[in-house]
């Protein structure tokens, strides 16, 4: 199990130095050919996407909001809300000093993890005719997630029922992925993408998404 996973995260790094430095390359070659490209006053684009959190098959949800430094090059902002699944843990004062919990679960618990993002795109099209427009995209980028757990409990001193909740924040170093977007309709687009979040080396969050996106 250990190797499996130290295969993955081997192989995810390898994937994120490609996708670095691909994406250095063709940002270059981008800046150049925006100086060619006619002149586009929208430089603003929201979208919203659902989706599905790979490793626990939860549906996930997402917004968010980018601005075009070049026409091939964006600083995207994105929000993403997933539930039933966190990494957050009960505080030691849970716990007996020998490691056992000093209550009892009742109940199912409830539980949410909260991705914010900073992105930078790069696109890169697939066809030159103007409708629709079809782009791919690799996406590289940092951020945080906020980890809510809520449990109804009872003590093991009072048999006292109780609802206790928290939450911890933390920073995830390194989010990279890769999409693809098709025009529908003047500043309409349809959007996929496949982004993988990298908390520690064993914490990583996948997620599969579909999305409509509007440029203004």
């Amino acid at each position: 199990m250990l190797k499996t996973g130290y295969n993955f995260i081997k192989m995810s790094y390898r994937i994120l130095i490609t996708i670095i430095a691909v994406s250095i390359c063709l940002s270059s070659f981008a800046v150049d050919l925006s100086a060619q490209e006619k002149k586009d006053d929208k430089r603003c684009e929201i979208s919203v996407n659902l989706g599905i959190e790979r490793h626990v098959d939860v549906p996930c949800v997402g917004l968010g909001l980018e601005y075009f430094l070049t026409p091939r090059i964006s600083l995207e902002g994105e929000f993403n809300y997933i539930p039933k699944k966190a990494y957050a843990f009960p505080p030691r004062d849970w716990w007996h000093p020998w490691g056992e919990f000093n209550f009892n679960f009742i109940g199912e618990e409830a539980k949410y993890l909260l991705l914010c993002d900073i992105n930078f795109l790069f696109y890169f099209d697939l066809t030159k005719i103007k409708r629709p427009t079809m782009r791919w995209f690799l996406t590289v980028g940092t951020g945080f997630q906020y980890d809510r757990m809520e449990y109804n409990v009872v003590s093991l001193s009072t048999l006292e029922l109780d609802k206790y909740g928290f939450g911890e924040m933390h920073y995830q170093p390194i989010t990279f992925g890769a999409g693809f977007k098709v025009n529908i309709k003047e500043d309409w687009a349809l959007r996929i993408l496949y982004k993988i979040h990298m908390m520690a080396l064993d914490v990583i969050t996948t997620r599969l998404a579909l999305g409509l996106s509007y440029r203004f």
